[in-house]
């Protein structure tokens, strides 16, 4: 399989034991798995972004904080996993489809302001005609309502992107460092390409494969 897998920025956050990730990368391309990973930028960002608002930027620039931040994630990532990985990190979709013609795994931040890191691992999916694009993020999928502020909310295993839509209209936002688990341009590429998005837990990376097997907790998102 081709697998695309965005993880959350919040994933870095923490100073804990971060072997989750490149031992789970790892495992799937032993498995004979083509793997491709974006980074989102997590709290560092957020704190570059808050501080450069408060300093008046714009909303390009904020961005451009965001993507940086990103890359830095994504640089980490690519080393961790030593020669498993391409040895630079893309700075837009022309050069990750350059280095992942070299057969190895490319680790991608944010390509350019505007543009969410969900959006960079939906077009990554659709340029490499991808069989999942996994959002691995901190709750177990897609809920009926915000899991964060609704106790009650209930676990979807499936979805439609339309369905998918409803739920987030009301809470999201396209200001830099705000986007949700897919934002209105990653919507529209998983769409048009009808890619098959998996939601699951970032710490259910090591067992993947099961899980998109039907035998863990997860989302999928259908297109339509």
């Amino acid at each position: 399989m081709k697998l695309v897998i965005k993880v959350t920025g919040k994933y870095f956050d923490d100073e804990g034991d971060k072997s989750l990730l490149p031992r789970a990368v790892r495992g799937l391309v032993e498995r004979g798995n083509r793997v491709a990973v974006v980074t989102g930028g997590g709290s560092t960002a957020r704190k570059y972004i808050s501080m450069g608002r408060s300093l008046g930027l714009n909303e390009a620039s904020l961005d451009l904080m965001g993507i940086w931040v990103s890359r830095l994630n994504a640089f980490l990532v690519a080393m961790a996993l030593n020669d498993l990985a391409y040895g630079r990190v893309p700075e837009s979709l022309e050069q990750f489809i350059e280095y992942w013609s070299q057969g190895k795994v490319v680790v991608t931040g944010g390509f350019q302001p505007g543009q969410s890191t969900a959006a960079v691992a939906a077009l990554v999916a659709e340029a490499t005609v991808a069989d999942y694009l996994v959002i691995a993020t901190t709750v177990e999928g897609v809920y009926d309502s915000d899991p964060r502020l609704n106790p009650e909310a209930k676990l979807l295993p499936r979805v439609t992107t339309a369905e998918l839509k409803r739920i987030l209209e009301t809470s999201q936002s396209v200001k830099a460092g705000t986007y949700e688990l897919l934002d209105p341009m990653a919507m529209k590429i998983v769409e048009r390409s009808r890619i098959r998005v998996l939601v699951t837990n970032v710490n259910r990376l090591d067992r993947l494969t099961d899980v998109i097997k039907g035998s863990g907790i997860a989302s999928i998102v259908e297109p339509v």
